[in-house]
């Protein structure tokens, strides 16, 4: 009975613990004739090698939501007979926060095209009420902090209402105690001896100073949520780079 116990709270943890690591994609496609949502539609999502890991289709009201998306920036294509196809490019997704993306599709014999590509543009308005900051890893090269793979020191250049002590040992997030920082490495959870990690090997860094969810526990300072880049990312670009 225990060994049936434990095996249930690993599998348990594990599960919370990579769903940590996930984002997801929400959105809307509008009929342009109809001005109505449209069921049917598929939606594939790529990455940067252009494979399709994800996807899913419209529901009757023309919405859709595709959960467990590993962080990263992908191409959202949108598909259906009699409709000109959409490619929306540049699409990010985070670690624990919903991407909109939202299309019109129109006929086909209507735009006198095959495909519609558009850049994914980002919102004005953050729908997380801005308590989340997520910094990815191509914005990282052009952080001056980020050089060295000093954790706190990279947080500390994101955002101007998080200070470093005298001695740049702990991180205050808008006068919080010390010690008061919750550090998630990959889902592991880590209170102290944070260790440095090459800005080369951090895929994003996700930083909650409000908001925090139930999943990271309580918390009276901020949550700090690293991910590496994983074995995946790291062969996608190299293909990339070979391509170009």
């Amino acid at each position: 009975m225990k060994t049936i116990t434990t095996l249930c709270l690993t599998l348990w943890l594990c599960t919370a613990l990579e769903a940590q690591t996930q984002g997801e994609i929400y959105g809307n496609v509008k009929d342009a004739n109809q001005n109505g949502g449209l069921p049917g539609v598929v939606v594939t999502i790529e990455n940067s090698a252009g494979h399709i890991p994800y996807g899913g289709a419209t529901d009757l009201d023309g919405k859709f939501r595709i959960s467990g998306i590993e962080q990263g920036t992908y191409n959202v294509r949108f598909q259906m007979n009699g409709k000109t196809s959409i490619l929306k490019t540049s699409v990010i997704v985070n670690p624990d926060k919903i991407t909109v993306v939202n299309v019109t599709m129109s006929d086909s014999s209507y735009m006198g095209k095959a495909l519609v590509i558009e850049e994914q543009a980002i919102p004005l308005i953050d729908i997380s009420g801005g308590t989340l900051h997520t910094l990815t890893a191509k914005e990282m090269k052009h952080l001056p902090s980020a050089h060295g793979g000093n954790i706190k020191n990279i947080v500390a250049g994101m955002l101007s209402d998080v200070k470093t002590g005298g001695r740049g040992e702990e991180l205050y997030f808008r006068g919080s105690r010390a010690g008061s920082v919750l550090y998630f490495i990959d889902g592991v959870k880590v209170r102290e001896n944070v260790p440095n990690i090459p800005s080369s090997g951090i895929a994003s860094i996700s930083v909650y100073t409000g908001g925090v969810p139930a999943s990271y526990g309580d918390c009276t300072g901020g949550v700090i949520v690293i991910n590496t880049k994983s074995y995946l990312q790291e062969f996608y670009q190299k293909q990339k780079a070979l391509l170009e």
